[in-house]
């Protein structure tokens, strides 16, 4: 692996005046599952096979979903002004245990008409600037890595088709008209599963039909094949769902704290019929494939550094690591409000199937509307805890995106684009990754 560092709405509707509070707070099935591939089944067969001999150029970015018109409901409880926000920020960073010096405030946005405050989403923005780096680099199509809809995901009513639009498709139109064959190929997150399994097939039926361009066909985990590579999308939530999950606890030093207490799961989200077959599917499906790379999608991160989600990662480590060290070239992901790139050497499986198997690259892009900080003692703690884990880049508080090229190597790179919403780009660094699925 290299390393290269480089220094260098559409409508937005008021959800809160001052003299509608009370108002608003007033007035505030399942489908035979087959997993698939999309190029094989309709209607997803509207996505082109690209040239083999040519290099695969993506874009990834996830946890976009953030809109002002969909605001969670302590927003509508606890209005803020701008003085109320910078307080409550900065006592939830040193609640959570990070340096109280190295304090940044998330972006903020005023509220047409009043005096009243939320975080800045970055969904416009970063949906523009990748819209202008694709115009002077190949963007093949994109990944939105999961948690598409906050804060909840839909709900099965008729308020979706609304929703879907404003989120999913208005924000992303100039991007997906750069060329015929551009595709977003939606990942489920845990965000889209909060309010029913009908809002998560609501999620996938609107993506299911013609008059847009985004793909996520049922049951949620599916292939699909652009030139000489083939990428496997999972829904990591079913996973976590159908295992056991400890809570995230942290001490004061930013060291995970022993303790006994359980994530809880929903009935709803827990996998039913063919569901519970994903991971023998995803593990068949790497070991078939003759694709020159292999690259795997989920929207929870197997290593990150946000302090928060420590727990999910080594819940679906022991799932998924044993088949991604031996078959996959890349994981990506989304779940942190940031921009990472980690290492697992994968060492601890070379036993297991008597290779020596080469380090798995594990990159987050999950600054696409939110921005939140590293956890700077947590991952002190990691990198000296982890044998089998590396830090190779991270960046916290930012909006941005990776862009991902297949060639002779893996080239990723982090770009981020600022809080004006300006659309410019600025490449934080490169990472180059051999391929490492044909090793065996």
């Amino acid at each position: 692996m290299t390393l290269r560092l480089q220094y260098g709405h559409k409508k937005l509707r008021t959800f809160l005046l001052v003299s509608t509070v009370s108002a608003l707070l007033a007035a505030c099935q399942n489908k035979p599952m087959t997993t698939t591939n999309v190029q094989q089944n309709q209607p997803f067969n509207k996505v082109p096979l690209a040239d083999t001999q040519q290099p695969v150029a993506f874009i990834a970015f996830g946890d976009s979903g953030y809109h002002y018109d969909y605001p969670k409901q302590a927003s509508l409880n606890n209005p803020q002004t701008r003085q109320q926000f910078l307080l409550s920020e900065r006592a939830a960073w040193v609640k959570k245990g990070l340096p109280p010096a190295d304090f940044v405030a998330p972006p903020m946005h005023r509220l047409s008409g009043t005096d009243y405050v939320v975080e800045h989403t970055g969904l416009n923005a970063v949906a523009g600037a990748m819209t202008q780096y694709c115009q002077s680099n190949r963007c093949d199509f994109s990944l939105m890595l999961g948690d598409n809809i906050y804060p909840a995901g839909g709900d099965g009513s008729e308020r979706d088709e609304q929703r879907f639009l404003d989120i999913l498709d208005l924000p992303f139109r100039q991007l997906v008209s750069s060329h015929d064959d551009f595709r977003i190929y939606g990942v489920l997150g845990n965000h889209d599963w909060q309010t029913s399994r009908a809002g998560r097939d609501a999620q996938i039926a609107w993506a299911s039909r013609n008059d847009n361009k985004m793909v996520l066909p049922q049951p949620g985990f599916y292939s699909f094949n652009r030139g000489d590579a083939e990428f496997f999308v999972i829904d990591t939530n079913l996973l976590l769902a159908g295992t056991t999950v400890l809570k995230d606890k942290l001490n004061p030093d930013g060291s995970e704290k022993k303790h006994n207490s359980l994530e809880h799961y929903n009935d709803w989200q827990k996998p039913q019929g063919q569901e519970k077959q994903q991971l023998d599917w995803l593990e068949n499906a790497l070991k078939q494939s003759s694709a020159r790379w292999k690259i795997v999608a989920g929207h929870h991160p197997l290593w990150s550094s946000g302090g928060s989600k420590f727990e999910e990662a080594r819940a679906l480590r022991p799932l998924l690591m044993p088949m991604l060290c031996e078959f996959a070239d890349l994981y990506l992901a989304g779940h942190e409000h940031d921009l990472e790139a980690h290492q697992d050497d994968c060492q601890q499986y070379n036993s297991a199937n008597g290779k020596e198997l080469k380090p798995l690259p594990i990159i987050v892009s999950g600054a696409a509307a939110k921005q939140r900080p590293i956890h700077t003692p947590f991952q002190a703690y990691q990198k000296k805890t982890y044998a089998e884990y590396q830090e190779l880049w991270l960046q916290g508080m930012v909006w941005g995106f990776a862009h991902i090229t297949l060639g002779d190597d893996i080239q990723v790179r982090m770009i981020t684009t600022p809080s004006d919403e300006s659309g410019a780009t600025t490449e934080q660094v490169m990472l180059t990754f051999p391929q490492r699925s044909q090793q065996h």
